[in-house]
């Protein structure tokens, strides 16, 4: 009778692996990778949980571009969003703001490579319509000074009756209802504000991303 201790190796050409040890596991990394292709970085503004798949089949349906794109999950809501041609991604930013189930979408240029715990996405330009232009101030001057207080205006429209302007508006900041404007001739006017295409929002607290009924900020009976 022969032993065979650990050390005896003889016949041993080769060493079969079980099916456990064969599974190869894939972590994602602490980084996101912009593709090759023109490529956007989004995540959608709201405290709801949603499915990412409805998320996409929701974008395909409203955004018309030229060539295809695709909607890739890179992390607890956050998209990137490839495209063929740089004309779509052009066109979709000139077209925001873009809402999913009345929830602001934020959307941000992805050049590089970045690490998805520092990113940000916090703002996204806004139409600001105003119907009560006072003659006493000079129109362009009046939203020049509107567009100050968002941070700048990124365009302008002015006609006889209606002016609008374009800004980019924080979505963590509560909505400015208006402004008082004052000249050296006249007394403060009230300058009221009217958002167009504005998502979910709290008339209690003024935020995005939730409603009143969901607010933690408004007192129970308040909300009555």
């Amino acid at each position: 009778m022969e032993a065979s201790g650990g050390d005896d190796r003889e016949g041993r050409d080769e060493i079969s692996l079980l099916a456990e040890e064969l599974v190869q596991l894939s972590v994602k990394g602490s980084k996101v990778v912009p593709s090759s292709k023109p490529t956007l970085i989004c995540t959608v503004w709201t405290e709801k949980i949603y499915n990412p798949d409805s998320f996409k089949a929701h974008m395909k349906g409203i955004w018309k571009t030229r060539k295809k794109f695709e909607i890739q999950v890179a992390g607890q809501n956050l998209f990137l969003i490839i495209f063929e041609l740089e004309e779509d991604l052009e066109s979709i930013l000139e077209g925001r703001p873009w809402l999913f189930r009345k929830s602001l979408i934020l959307f941000d240029r992805l050049s590089q490579a970045m690490e998805r715990d520092p990113i940000k996405l916090t703002s996204s330009p806004f139409w600001i319509k105003i119907e009560s232009c006072s003659p006493e101030f000079d129109k362009k001057d009046l939203l020049h000074a509107i567009g100050g207080t968002f941070g700048g205006v990124l365009r302008s429209e002015v006609s006889e009756e209606i002016c609008r302007l374009k800004i980019n508006l924080d979505a963590q900041k509560p909505l400015k209802r208006g402004i008082f404007v004052s000249t050296g001739y006249v007394s403060k006017v009230w300058i009221p504000f009217k958002y167009e295409n504005l998502p979910l929002f709290c008339f209690g607290c003024g935020r995005m991303r939730h409603g009143l009924s969901n607010c933690t900020q408004i007192p129970p009976e308040k909300k009555k």
